[in-house]
């Protein structure tokens, strides 16, 4: 069996390209470490070094440890960090997962007062796409997740619930002609037929790309999207750039970015679906509860249930 100090010593070594140079950060002999990684390598089956000309190098296998080692070992010292919070039968983990807007916007807004009423819960957040909260949900790796699912797929094994309807803004860099347009009032979507925008590639966000399509058509025009990004912050970071402008979800604009302006949109079906989804089985009980909390807090607008 694999030893986590062993991946430890290997990514030093790998880190380093010099077992001793990886050897003094543990302040261990040489020959020690040296054994160690050929243990190892007997273990897997494979050399991870090619150790010819003089120089340390990483082989195919070894390229592909890395990345491995470094995810094993990132949980084992998270389960480390974890498992003294949640000492005695009273205390509960409950994973979350969450679409990055809602990170900003409608956590901060629900957990405080849903963590006050619930101390034995021990919360742990991660940032996702919906995707992949939908994956993490069916093999038990998150309780419940926050998304801009509409609805539930057949056979998707979540429980999806509706929270609203999000209003969109207009994300545009200060000093836009468009800023000076709006007045301070709600911006036309035909006002952006001609503007080159910036979002999320379909493949990583099909909803938020899907719904985006869909207003800007309603509004008569199908929007040209010439940058594409992965993240909020990156999409509001192309827009401070001047390189197009964003249709971003109302929590987004919590997020400041130097040069960017928000803009209120003024149709009213230029909206956002934002949920929350649990396991379709048999979710725990604080996921549930935390569920109720989320759909307290929901956002104005008309709610549908899944």
């Amino acid at each position: 069996m694999v030893e986590l100090r062993h991946l430890r010593y290997f990514l030093a070594v790998a880190e380093e390209s010099s077992v001793t140079a990886a050897a003094r950060r543990f302040h261990m002999a040489q020959p020690a470490l040296s054994q160690a990684i050929t243990r190892l390598e007997r273990q897997l089956g494979a050399s991870l070094f090619d150790r010819g000309g003089g120089r340390l190098r990483l082989t195919a296998a070894g390229r592909l440890l890395v990345p491995e080692a470094r995810a094993l070992l990132d949980r084992a010292d998270e389960i480390a960090e974890l498992v003294p919070l949640v000492r005695g039968p009273e205390r509960t983990v409950l994973w979350i997962g969450s679409i990055a807007s809602a990170v900003s916007g409608l956590l901060p807004r629900v957990l405080p007062d849903f963590l006050a009423a619930r101390p034995e819960v021990v919360p742990l957040v991660y940032e996702m796409g919906q995707r992949r909260q939908v994956d993490a949900l069916r093999a038990g790796d998150i309780d419940v997740g926050v998304c801009r699912l509409p609805r539930a797929e057949p056979d998707a094994g979540v429980a999806v619930l509706r929270l609203g309807d999000e209003p969109l803004r207009c994300a545009v860099p200060e000093g836009h002609p468009l800023v000076a347009a709006a007045g301070g009032g709600p911006l036309s979507l035909r006002a952006l037929a001609d503007e080159d925008l910036v979002g999320f590639p379909r493949s990583l966000a099909p909803v938020a790309y899907d719904t985006i399509v869909a207003v800007c058509k309603r509004a008569g025009f199908s929007p040209r999207f010439r940058q594409e990004a992965r993240s909020d912050q990156a999409i509001l970071g192309l827009v401070a750039c001047g390189l197009g402008l964003a249709l971003v979800p109302e929590m987004t604009t919590r997020v400041r970015v130097r040069n960017v302006v928000y803009l209120p949109v003024g149709e009213p079906y230029a909206v956002t679906p934002l949920s929350v989804a649990v396991s379709a089985g048999s979710p725990p009980e604080a996921a549930l509860s935390l569920r109720d909390a989320l759909s307290a807090a929901r956002p104005a607008g008309p709610a549908e249930s899944p």
